[in-house]
């Protein structure tokens, strides 16, 4: 939902084309910009330990197939991207493969990495360069001399040079920028987070752990305001060109992991209370099918702001965009409570997990899956 909102309201990346600045953008970025893809990189962490965890208990080493369930997701990212450039599922791809190398690490080197990661040690280390040899201080990222001309087709180009650019020169616009700004880290420390918080098991003992969660609630509000207050600090520290752009990347990364935390936290708070238990699940079906959710969201965004089709980036505006967006997820909803009443899965869902597993997925019916479990339990020498 959030990266949704998002998108509307930057208009699949053409609000950069042509910015507009006002209440809108500003309220709406500092809600969900860099959290919306944060909490979906931490969750991806929770559900491949979940995975990987659920075959261990089966016998089964699941991370071969693992590996190929990645190759399939970035097949399906590249495809998605040929639409829209600023997809997120390669990205999450190939951050995966870091989870099988360190599947089987101890969770002391797990949080050290995730630390050391959503620390932007690689974005501070550039920053020392660039303030210590003033020869780079007048560089500037490369993706921002790409971009532009990006911009200029999705603005304006027919849907053959759309597909023909986001081909390659899209996807390349996309990872420099992951790479320049440090979001490829943040999402890389928050896999790692993700498959440590799994390991302890702390989303399942919530309950036990809540004045744990409120204090750690607390703190990253507080760290929250104390990394908007460093933000300032730009100018006290005289830095300019890159340096200040790197500065700005690194503090924005603290804050927005602040903010994503305490979201979460306060997610999981709320969740204890009955009515908004109630509230809140009504969410749950567009979890079980966000991968069919958000691509569809491009599907039907792309459109209406590209030049290809209605070029509504040029008349829609901030706010009729955030109020088509919470029309348009409202009826993704709707679509996904309707749709899981028959099935069980969500389209590409199902279509991901047959070509992961090489074989057509039916639903049993309860005396078959008796005589599945009772089947396992003679093979396992179980015979309670």
């Amino acid at each position: 939902m959030a990266l949704f909102l998002i998108h509307m309201v930057e208009y699949f990346e053409l609000y950069w084309y042509q910015p507009e600045p006002g209440i809108v953008h500003d309220v709406m970025f500092f809600l969900f910009a860099g959290k919306a893809y944060a909490i979906f990189a931490l969750l991806f962490g929770v559900s491949f330990f979940i995975q990987m965890e659920n075959q261990a208990l089966k016998g089964l080493d699941f991370r071969a197939r693992f590996a190929w369930r990645l190759c399939l997701l970035f097949i399906m990212g590249y495809l998605h991207g040929l639409l829209y450039s600023g997809d997120i599922l390669q990205v999450l791809a190939i951050s995966g493969l870091l989870l099988l190398l360190l599947f089987q690490q101890s969770n002391k080197v797990i949080i050290t990495l995730a630390l050391l990661l959503l620390l932007q040690v690689p974005l501070i280390l550039h920053l020392v360069l660039t303030i210590l040899e003033p020869s780079l201080a007048n560089s500037q990222p490369w993706h921002w001399s790409l971009m532009p001309k990006n911009f200029e087709v999705y603005a304006n180009g027919n849907f053959k040079e759309l597909l023909v650019t986001n081909s390659f020169d899209g996807q390349f616009g996309k990872w420099l920028f992951f790479i320049e700004s440090g979001r490829i880290y943040s999402v890389l420390g928050l896999f790692l987070l993700g498959l440590f918080v799994a390991r302890q098991g702390w989303f399942s003992k919530v309950e036990q752990l809540k004045k744990q969660m409120l204090i750690a609630f607390v703190i990253t509000i507080l760290s929250a305001f104390l990394w908007h207050a460093c933000s300032s600090l730009s100018q006290p520290l005289a830095l300019t060109g890159i340096s200040l752009w790197l500065f700005n990347n690194i503090v924005n990364s603290y804050l927005n992991l602040s903010l994503t935390l305490a979201g979460i936290l306060l997610f999981c708070l709320l969740y204890q209370l009955s009515i908004f238990t109630r509230l809140l699940n009504l969410l749950a079906p567009c979890g079980r099918m966000s991968l069919t959710l958000y691509v569809s969201q491009s599907l039907i965004g792309v459109p209406i702001y590209y030049g290809f089709a209605l070029s509504g980036f040029q008349t829609l505006g901030q706010v009729n965009s955030l109020l088509l967006a919470l029309v348009l997820w409202a009826v993704q909803m709707i679509f996904a409570h309707l749709w899981l009443i028959k099935y069980k899965y969500g389209p590409l869902e199902w279509c991901w997990r047959i070509l992961t597993y090489g074989k057509t997925l039916r639903t049993q019916t309860c005396a078959q899956r008796l005589t599945v479990a009772e089947s396992e339990a003679e093979l396992s020498g179980d015979n309670r």
